[in-house]
């Protein structure tokens, strides 16, 4: 009787503690970009923690270079001011003077990481959006 008691504690434990906060609006990804021999990206790939946007998501993608030929894609619109499916129009992360740094200049401030999109400052309460990546040495593909 004891172990059933001790299990049931243990099981209501994991499930409130596996609680996901996520209030981003999920919208349909699928995008698909030819990096190698692009003129378009030239500056972009290859270049440890470089980036670049592109048209999807909420409020547009961006994409960062990682090691050894990994990417990044985050969604542009801050997780702050984002409500269901709609958007504070001027809450887009834009680049900072830190190369590593993304910012909600126009809306709350927030600064998220290039390397992961968690917050490293601010009242946002959650990283950016991350969408899935697959490099297969000529396309990045970006799904969610």
């Amino acid at each position: 009787m004891y172990c059933w008691k001790k299990f049931t504690v243990i099981i209501c434990i994991i499930i409130i503690g596996c609680k996901k906060e996520d209030n981003f609006p999920d919208v349909y990804v699928n995008e698909s970009i030819y990096l190698a021999g692009s003129a378009e990206y030239i500056d972009f790939y290859g270049n440890l923690y470089a980036w670049d946007t592109i048209p999807g998501g909420i409020g547009g993608i961006i994409i960062v270079q990682g090691h050894n030929e990994t990417f990044m894609a985050y969604d542009r619109a801050c997780t702050y001011e984002t409500n269901g499916n709609e958007m504070n129009e001027n809450c887009i992360i834009y680049d900072t003077p830190n190369q590593y740094i993304f910012s909600c200049q126009q809306c709350c401030k927030s600064k998220f990481s290039i390397i992961d999109g968690s917050i490293s400052e601010g009242p946002a309460g959650q990283a950016l959006k991350a969408y899935n990546t697959y490099f297969d040495g000529t396309y990045l593909y970006i799904t969610n």
